[in-house]
């Protein structure tokens, strides 16, 4: 009986000495914990449970961990349309989930980086956004006749400094007749500069020059990247300082797709029906290497072809939901409400349908969901 009641003492001292409750826990075994949460909840939610997990949240460590953490995924936006954005992830086995982001750009997703989006704001004045977070930060407004060509912009993020630049294209014209003789960029460091300066381009060819004024380069850790055809021209943004690199083979420039995996842009060359060899690019060096085995859709036509929008439509390589492990493939031409995502590692072909209120064209970008902010 002694024995009994010892051991009953025993346990209910252990009950008191020893609380289990979460805000017993060692800060870092939290801080990990606390990672695994997305971050809107993080944001939304847990910062607002104490004191303790508001300054944890809010951290430079844990906002940098949180970002470098979290995957990328693919963000669709619809261009010219007002249409919540939406994002399309893989988990560990491939599958495949879309939410919607609960932030609406006016005109479009312009860029992306590191969780931050580039968009434009009621008087067109282009602006920075964390939709998790819904912050927002104004920038100056373009310089006359950039904003002609504001859906070209880029957004990237020094690898040395940490500091987030913006870069826009810049024409200069004759002042009688009115007629474009250059094409410049011109650059802003967001939170630093209050005006925009002007980059050197022109040692550049004329040719490469006008990629600028095309398309929206593309953005990875500390670069951005314009690739057209056989040619693509990198941007280290600490430096400023642009190189031209060569594509390895020199195909038709219509069977070139350049992609951003988010830390590295990729290279799909088409190399037959339905069929894409895959090459990435160091960026410190422009060098190409042959990174995948072959895209091959071919066992799939059948399937293809009944979710294709119109007969004979062959879908293009959209973007990386994760990187090398699953690709979007979208259709061009008529309105089509799906896009189509296929797994490397099992060959699973996904129908991914898109919202009502999309448009036939969007535009797609790497992303992740952070709490990154500017501070």
């Amino acid at each position: 009986m002694i024995h009994i009641r010892s051991r009953a003492y025993y346990f209910r001292r252990c009950k008191k000495e020893r609380p289990t409750n979460i805000d017993s826990l060692p800060t870092d075994l939290l801080f990990e914990i606390l990672l695994r949460l997305p971050a809107d909840h993080l944001y939304e939610t847990a910062m607002h449970v104490c004191q303790r997990w508001y300054h944890m949240i809010h951290s430079h460590a844990f906002i940098n961990s949180q970002m470098h953490g979290s995957t990328y995924g693919l963000l669709l936006s619809p261009i010219k349309a007002k249409a919540l954005p939406l994002y399309v992830t893989a988990d560990a086995d491939g599958g495949i989930h879309t939410s919607e982001l609960n932030h609406i750009p006016r005109l479009g997703v312009l860029a992306t980086c590191n969780g931050l989006v580039l968009e434009l704001d009621d008087k067109r004045y282009p602006r920075l956004a964390n939709p998790a977070t819904k912050q927002s930060f104004l920038l100056p407004p373009y310089p006359k006749g950039c904003m002609y060509y504001q859906f070209y912009c880029g957004l990237a993020c020094s690898a040395a400094s940490l500091a987030y630049k913006v870069i826009a294209p810049s024409p200069v014209y004759h002042s009688a007749p009115l007629r474009q003789i250059d094409h410049g960029l011109v650059v802003l460091t967001v939170g630093v500069d209050e005006s925009w300066r002007n980059v050197e381009v022109h040692h550049l060819p004329d040719h490469v020059r006008r990629f600028f004024f095309d398309k929206a380069p593309l953005t990875s850790e500390g670069f951005l990247h314009w690739g057209r055809g056989r040619y693509c021209a990198t941007m280290d943004v600490e430096m400023k300082v642009i190189t031209l690199s060569e594509a390895p083979y020199q195909y038709h420039e219509s069977n070139y797709y350049y992609l951003s995996t988010g830390r590295c842009v990729s290279l799909l060359v088409a190399c037959g029906d339905l069929s894409w060899e895959v090459w990435e690019m160091k960026a410190e060096t422009g060098e190409w290497r042959k990174a995948l085995p072959n895209v091959d859709l071919r066992a799939e036509k059948c399937r293809i072809q009944q979710l294709a929008p119109e007969d004979g439509a062959v879908p293009e390589p959209l973007g990386w939901v994760k990187y090398p492990h699953v690709l979007a493939f979208a259709f061009y031409g008529k309105q089509c409400r799906h896009c189509i995502s296929y797994n490397l590692d099992t060959h699973q072909l996904d129908s991914i349908e898109l919202p009502q209120n999309y448009t036939k064209r969007y535009a797609a970008f790497p992303h992740k969901n952070s709490l990154m902010w500017l501070r």
